[in-house]
């Protein structure tokens, strides 16, 4: 298990990680549970910004991360077949765009311009994480409401 504290075996609504730098949004979690014995933790997520609190996903991985501009927030989604995908949050549009790409357990570690980086499986295998959100296919966009 990793060691780093939020990991993605190891995070909850009391991170300080959870609200923007510019205190403005919060990502708040609904119960969290494991996707199988030992493995990392996922559960709803849901954006709450005046007074208002969204629905994001219902199976979210953790832990986020916001870009240097309070603008996007990143997530990562666990799909049916227990794989995570990317999710971003763009606050100024109100969009939540999920990639189609598909990782093992993501764990990010900055989020600069339009770029994650990371880890993919900080366990086993680990494989780097340098995803450019400009050049990466979408599966979909959706409006928040």
């Amino acid at each position: 298990m990793n060691n780093e504290y939020p990991n993605p075996w190891n995070f909850s609504n009391i991170d300080k990680n959870l609200l923007s730098p510019n205190g403005k949004f919060k990502i708040e979690f609904g119960e969290l549970y494991e996707i199988a014995m030992g493995a990392p933790i996922g559960g709803e997520c849901y954006l709450i910004y005046d007074d208002k609190k969204i629905k994001l996903n219902d199976w979210c991985g953790g832990p986020i991360i916001w870009n240097e501009t309070n603008e996007k927030i990143a997530m990562p989604i666990w799909t049916k077949q227990r794989n995570q995908k990317i999710a971003i949050v763009d606050l100024t549009n109100l969009t939540i765009t999920t990639f189609k790409k598909e990782f093992r357990v993501l764990h990010f570690n900055k989020f600069l311009d339009n770029n994650l980086f990371g880890n993919d499986s900080p366990i086993y295998m680990t494989a780097t994480l340098n995803f450019d959100i400009d050049k990466e296919e979408i599966e979909t966009i959706k409006q928040l409401k």
